[in-house]
């Protein structure tokens, strides 16, 4: 996938930022100089400057630049979405779920979404799929909450056709069947590939 916006990139990159601070200064030290005649000396500055940032852009160290910030835009990214989903699996830890299928289904889960997350920030990267089964366990956890004081509410009013209580043991094999695939995921997606084939699997299973 080609690089977006490569001359913006290479435009804050520290290379070039050192080259306009430069420009800059020099700029200052002909005001506070060469006042009243400064401008023509600014306006030679300002014009090598110029040219000087558009040359290099296209050097081999301009393309480094441009690849080093555009690496450094999708390890921000990573590390934001690698968040999100270290937050989403905090607020399942703490849910009550007031089963012990469910709690044992959860430790599960918490357990193999720990050690996939911790293997995320150590290589900067993330399946997708493993994140998609991490926001389904919150979802199952949910619905389960959802029946379970639906349950509640009908036996304390005596509601016909309430279960004696929630089932909790299908809801619990899902969550098993999401934490083995998260287990499965980081294998698969995360270790024995090299930076570059995890990169080209998060562009290809993000679309």
């Amino acid at each position: 996938m080609p690089i977006q916006r490569p001359f913006l990139l290479y435009l804050r990159s520290r290379f070039h930022l050192a080259l306009a601070f430069s420009a800059a200064g020099l700029v200052v030290l002909s005001l506070l100089l060469l006042r009243p005649h400064a401008v023509v000396p600014i306006v030679v500055i300002l014009a090598i400057y110029v040219l000087l940032t558009g040359a290099l852009f296209f050097t081999r160290r301009g393309a480094r630049e441009v690849v080093a910030e555009s690496d450094e835009d999708r390890a921000k990214l990573v590390r934001q979405k690698i968040a999100r989903y270290e937050e989403l699996r905090q607020r399942i830890s703490v849910l009550r779920l007031g089963s012990d299928e469910m709690a044992r289904a959860i430790e599960l889960f918490l357990q193999e979404s720990g050690s996939y997350l911790q293997k995320c920030r150590e290589l900067s990267a993330y399946s997708p799929l493993a994140n998609e089964r991490i926001e389904r366990v919150m979802e199952i956890c949910q619905v389960f909450l959802g029946e379970r004081d639906e349950t509640a509410t009908g036996r304390r009013y005596g509601l016909p056709g309430t279960p004696d209580e929630a089932p909790a043991a299908s809801f619990a094999k899902d969550i098993v069947d999401c934490a083995e695939v998260i287990r499965a995921r980081v294998t698969e997606d995360l270790l024995g590939t090299s930076g570059k084939e995890r990169l080209e699997i998060m562009k290809e299973l993000d679309k």
